[in-house]
């Protein structure tokens, strides 16, 4: 029994070790270092020892450690801690942790809360590890309990998968997550425990029936005396589900790359075609959200977050929904569905500066930076620009003129022409050299100066960071920076 435990983590070890190691994760084989999420309870403890085991019984090139995540949410969360410090000082491993604050989001209970915390500071302790590989204790007790749990709550074909023995960490990371015990019963985890002497501590919140999942398995043994193959039953639907899901997202792949174009701007992740969307059936245009959202990394919708979506961006045709979810907001513009990042509750402030010839000025409040370029034919001459200048949103009733002798329009009518949305017109700043416009990001110079004999001139130009993102351009000399 403790050996067959052992030989399935090594068997684990060795069929990912080739992710790792073609994901970048280290250079070759010698180079792997195999992290273990520690809780300091049995399953957890059983297999940060079986691990240690097999990479000695098996000679596997590879280091284990253990990473810890202090919720805070417990009274004896300190107690954990020093537990599985102590206990890695004693067996000879590194040991990491990470305190966590655990805060539920729109929508989110605060398990699901504390969930999301242990995955990020998990993925944060395995890149300061250098782990590739993540293993984790769920066993076949933990599987049945999951799918019978997301049954009970409606879950759809995806849920009903059940928790996969292998995935990537998320979409971006080079970091294998595997739970090589998930075939194995609760039992056959006691006995290994038994037999090799081992201490693990007990959290008081498992005896609490005040949680679907403790409330759940306090049941489970008469349900078994009614179906004695419950588990194996279970275990294997897992399966028939996963492959379904498999299916069908290849199929809403399939739709997907068709309508899928990238973002228009530094602010929109991705776009999608909005009348071929609508031409699916209402069941296959809701896979494809699906899967396009799971794209770019957000928790799924429920059923009913998805119908509202898909009835405010799909169904209704007027106006410019805005849809928050999971950190993005999802709207509908000119025949697009986009996926854009959420803009800060509150507009910077006008930023006044001077220009000194730099080819550069980084203006963080406003998330860009202002380029400036010779240009003796067609730029604003330096003597404007020598001016006061200032940085500021609109206030309504100014005009421009866009191309050499042409019209000045509002600035309103130029955004809607050049097909700029309206949520993204209020964070577009104007430049100005005293009382007169000089720029306007998104559309561009005001080009009132026409072909003046007069030099230096110079082209200004605003480019505009991503929400989030840092204005800095390795390798593009030394801009000014302007206070943030």
């Amino acid at each position: 029994m403790s050996e067959r435990l052992t030989d399935k983590v090594a068997q684990a070890l060795q069929a990912s070790a080739a992710f790792v190691v073609s994901g970048g994760a280290g250079s070759g084989p010698a180079a792997m270092v195999v992290a273990v999420a520690l809780s300091g309870g049995r399953d957890s403890v059983a297999l940060l020892h079986a691990a240690q085991a097999a990479v000695s019984a098996w000679n596997l090139p590879a280091r284990v450690v253990a990473l810890h995540v202090h919720h805070g949410l417990q009274a004896q969360a300190d107690d954990w801690d020093r537990f599985c410090a102590e206990l890695c000082a004693r067996w000879q491993l590194g040991y990491f942790v990470r305190r966590v604050s655990v805060q539920a989001g729109t929508g989110e209970g605060i398990e699901a809360a504390a969930r999301r915390a242990r995955y990020e500071a998990l993925g944060e302790m395995c890149r300061a590890s250098g782990a590739g590989l993540l293993l984790f204790a769920h066993h076949l007790d933990d599987q049945v309990e999951t799918v019978l749990l997301r049954l009970f709550r409606g879950a759809g074909v995806a849920g009903m998968a059940g928790m996969p023995a292998t995935r990537r960490l998320d979409e971006d990371a080079d970091i294998v997550l595997l739970r090589p015990w998930l075939e194995v019963p609760r039992a056959d985890i006691d006995g290994y425990c038994a037999s090799h002497e081992l201490v693990w501590i007990e959290d008081p919140s498992n005896d609490s029936t005040r949680y679907a999942r403790n409330a759940l398995r306090a049941q489970l043994p008469q349900l078994e005396q009614a179906f004695p193959a419950l588990r194996a039953n279970v275990a294997q639907a897992a399966v028939h589900f996963a492959q379904a899901a498999s299916m069908l997202d290849d199929l809403a792949g399939a739709a997907l790359a068709r309508l899928v174009v990238p973002g228009r701007d530094a602010d929109t992740l991705a776009e999608l075609d909005l009348p071929g969307l609508c031409a699916l059936p209402a069941s296959h245009a809701d896979a494809v959200l699906r899967l396009w959202l799971r794209d770019l990394g957000t928790r799924a919708p429920s059923t009913a977050r998805l119908a509202a979506m898909r009835e405010q961006l799909l169904d209704h045709g007027g106006g410019e929904p805005a849809i928050a979810h999971d950190g993005l907001v999802l709207r509908r513009f000119q025949g697009r569905v986009l996926a854009c990042r959420r803009e800060p509750d509150t507009l910077p402030a006008p930023q006044a500066f001077s220009w000194r010839g730099e080819a550069r000025i980084v203006v963080p409040a406003w998330r860009g930076e202002l380029h400036f370029t010779r240009d003796d034919t067609f730029g604003v001459p330096e003597a404007m620009l020598r001016q006061p200048l200032r940085l500021a949103g609109r206030h309504g009733g100014e005009r421009i003129v866009l191309r050499p002798g042409g019209p000045a329009r509002a600035l309103k009518q130029a955004y809607q022409e050049a097909g700029v949305p309206r949520w993204r017109r209020c964070w577009l700043p104007l430049l100005w050299a005293g009382d007169v416009l000089v720029m306007a990001a998104g559309l561009g110079m005001h080009r009132r100066w026409g072909e003046a004999p007069h030099a230096p001139r110079w082209r200004v130009e605003w480019v505009q960071a991503a929400i989030g993102a840092s204005c800095e351009q390795p390798g593009a000399g030394r801009p000014h920076h302007f206070p943030s």
